[in-house]
């Protein structure tokens, strides 16, 4: 219910962002579709409890509270597209990123240990505008793809 609650806060306080795929990427950006980086998050949490590697996925979202002129669409597409090429400045190609609302996007990173997060969070922030919010989540061995989902969603949309 409370989830809802910010969810239609949000929706009140945001534009009508183009947010569209067509299966594959993003149309906006130019990420991957959420339906592909399902699928490889999926893959690669099997592999992961298989070789005991590490997973994580780092959250970006624009923070609606930090913006001036919220009700710019443009102003918000362009930033997004911005973004979406700093991003892949930092990240490696074997990295997915993925627009997974319509204010943010997910990185799927794996083999990142808790001071290589942090240098990679240090990074992000250093490159992105000051409006957009910045978390991570390491995935534990075993955990389900819905349950992991829960706690990023949490993080991804507690600003807004």
């Amino acid at each position: 219910l409370l989830f809802s609650n910010i969810m239609e806060d949000s929706r009140q306080m945001m534009p009508d962002l183009f947010f569209k795929n067509n299966g594959e990427i993003d149309l906006l950006t130019g990420t991957i579709a959420p339906n592909q980086f399902n699928q490889i998050v999926r893959r690669d949490s099997q592999l992961s409890d298989r070789n005991g590697s590490k997973l994580s996925i780092i959250s970006i979202s624009i923070n609606m509270k930090k913006i001036h002129n919220k009700d710019s669409q443009l102003f918000l597409e362009n930033a997004l597209i911005e973004v979406n090429f700093k991003l892949k400045q930092i990240f490696r190609n074997s990295d997915c990123i993925c627009r997974i609302s319509q204010l943010g996007f997910w990185v799927l990173v794996t083999g990142v240990d808790d001071e290589i997060s942090q240098d990679i969070l240090k990074r992000v922030k250093q490159v992105l505008p000051n409006y957009f919010e910045i978390e991570i989540s390491h995935r534990t061995k075993g955990q389900s793809q819905l349950d992991w989902y829960s706690q990023i969603d949490e993080l991804h949309f507690k600003s807004n």
